[in-house]
């Protein structure tokens, strides 16, 4: 009998057609490429992202730019996403694995910011993972994650950024102080929440922190999730609204850190089972980066520790905030419990979060 691990991030499921969508994106769509266009197949939402909204389509008769399945990504805020789809039209161009932004920008009824994409024909290397009888394919896929997330990381650090700094200065990009600054902020207003311990961490990261010897473009979210590999091998790096210039610690750090806390719910009885396998994932990620370039350990258990203490920020804000994306189901929350232990471990403080809403 297999036991299927429940993984609390990217479900994919397909709901019902977006009227709400359809009409300002086929208008979008039909002012940009001078022609009046018709859905083949309307938008419907994809489920599975936290942040912004997802949706499927296809047009009739399109424009060649515009052939074929396509994507649409609706975001809430209007900075961050410019710069997103100024960071994957960029890595694009510098032939790095990502899906093409056909089209992106702003325009009523599509959020802040959007982007048009087409739509990528394969899975996450997690897809239908199961525990049980089947240990050579899982043995198979545990040994593959690491090589993945590791050759991402290392092909992405290899890319010069010096064209890519003035694109995102345009876009008012604001991840200063090394790409740490938005993720100590809210770390920092988590004090507020009824919280206990953040104070003290940011005592302990403002203490503790290294100087970066380089800086690199970093990801920021790179996990299993977001990877996609088609039938043949070939792998898509997906959702780039957390990329920024900082040290390549921060990557490898916070990949780590969401290896070793993956959200995954399982019975309490094997428990230490998957704890095995999330910490092997993480270290075998971190040593094949590490046989890439020299690594900054203490740089790397800084990042590692700040990825745990903004997730944790992020639940303890949620947790008194009603209709907050971080709700009961949200990764974070999943991952809680293992990540307050990892942090304390690292840093030697313990956060009290406030009680979950009911």
């Amino acid at each position: 009998m297999l036991t299927t691990l429940t993984v609390a991030v990217f479900t994919v499921t397909v709901m019902n057609a977006d009227a709400d969508i359809a009409g300002p994106l086929l208008v979008e769509l039909s002012r940009v490429s001078g022609d009046r266009l018709a859905f083949r197949s309307a938008p419907v939402r994809v489920t599975g992202g936290f942040w912004a909204q997802i949706f499927s389509f296809e047009l009739e008769r399109p424009p060649t730019p515009f052939a074929g399945p396509l994507v649409l990504r609706v975001m809430p805020d209007a900075v961050s996403g410019r710069r997103e789809a100024v960071v994957q039209s960029w890595v694009g161009d510098c032939g790095y694995p990502v899906a093409p932004v056909l089209h992106s920008g702003s325009a009523h009824g599509l959020g802040a910011a959007f982007m048009v994409m087409p739509r990528i024909a394969a899975r996450s290397p997690l897809a239908d993972l199961r525990l049980g009888p089947a240990l050579v394919g899982l043995r198979r896929i545990l040994r593959s994650i690491p090589e993945l997330l590791a050759d991402a990381t290392i092909r992405l650090h290899a890319l010069d950024v010096t064209s890519l700094r003035g694109l995102l200065a345009n876009v008012g990009d604001r991840a200063s102080d090394g790409g740490a600054a938005p993720f100590l902020d809210m770390v920092e207003r988590a004090s507020v929440c009824g919280s206990a311990g953040f104070d003290e961490l940011i005592s302990w990261f403002e203490r503790n922190r290294p100087v970066a010897s380089r800086t690199v473009l970093c990801h920021g979210d790179l996990h299993p999730f977001n990877l996609l590999v088609d039938d043949h091998g070939a792998l898509t790096v997906l959702d780039w609204t957390g990329a920024t210039i900082a040290a390549p610690e921060m990557d490898i750090g916070f990949t780590a850190g969401l290896l070793r806390c993956a959200p995954i719910a399982v019975p309490r009885v094997i428990a230490p089972v998957i704890t095995r396998i999330t910490d092997h994932l993480a270290d075998s990620f971190v040593s094949a980066c590490y046989k890439e370039s020299p690594l900054d350990a203490s740089l790397l258990a800084w990042w590692e520790a700040l990825q745990y203490a903004r997730c944790l920020a992020e639940v303890a804000h949620a947790r008194v905030t009603p209709g907050s994306a971080v709700g009961p189901t949200h990764p974070f929350e999943t991952s809680a419990p293992s990540m307050v232990n990892r942090l304390r471990g690292l840093t030697h403080v313990a956060v009290k979060l406030p009680a979950p809403r009911r």
